[in-house]
């Protein structure tokens, strides 16, 4: 429109291209992440489900099983702006990496000896699942040991906490819930760095 009022249009087009493969492919995003202890080994076949719902509501769920390094990838998959939740799962093998010298350390722990010094490993000490590390923890781990105990009765062999979080007492990991999942919403590009600690129950020196 010019300043005498005369005026005119055209009619014309945008093509939003994707060049580089940030979209995703067809509408979805890629998630991906690992799955590693404290000291950063990757703990393979661990099952790592995906669920949530689309922007229409429409449910999914997508699971992988992570490498010999601890990592997992859903590609293509998981539709662009869905709701998701991360969870990962092992329960196998209990007495993996659990010994009596476990016992002994755990043991000074509660004495005030020698903590054990890093929230994971207070974690991992906690046998039935109370949010404290007592007595009670290490008859259950001995029952395990003895076999007495196939598995851990109110416990899983592997807890996995979110990577990312922060304890707000690390003497303490149990004074405040921690997360052992990942959530996100209406998800707009690729999530690849959706990380876990993993947890040995029983193993408290690595």
């Amino acid at each position: 429109i010019d300043l005498a009022g005369n005026a005119d249009y055209c009619e014309t087009y945008v093509i939003v291209q994707d060049n580089t493969g940030n979209c995703g492919v067809d509408g979805t995003v890629n998630v991906s992440g690992a799955r590693k202890t404290e000291i950063l080994e990757g703990i393979e076949e661990a099952t790592v489900d995906i669920a949530g719902a689309d922007d229409q509501g429409i449910q999914f769920i997508y699971s992988d099983v992570t490498d010999n390094q601890g990592l997992y990838a859903v590609n293509g998959l998981v539709p662009l702006a869905a709701d998701f939740t991360i969870t990962p799962v092992k329960d196998d093998n209990p007495l993996n990496g659990l010994t009596t010298y476990d016992l002994v350390l755990m043991s000074k722990h509660i004495l005030g000896l020698q903590p054990l010094g890093s929230p994971y490993k207070m974690i991992a000490a906690d046998a039935n699942l109370s949010n404290s590390i007592t007595t009670f923890d290490m008859v259950e781990f001995r029952k395990l040991i003895l076999g007495v105990y196939t598995e851990l009765p109110a416990n899983s062999s592997w807890r996995f906490v979110d990577k990312s979080f922060n304890f707000n007492d690390p003497g303490n990991p149990f004074n405040a819930p921690f997360p052992e999942f990942k959530s996100a919403a209406s998800v707009q590009s690729d999530a690849l760095n959706d990380n876990f600690v993993a947890i040995k129950i029983g193993d408290v020196n690595n």
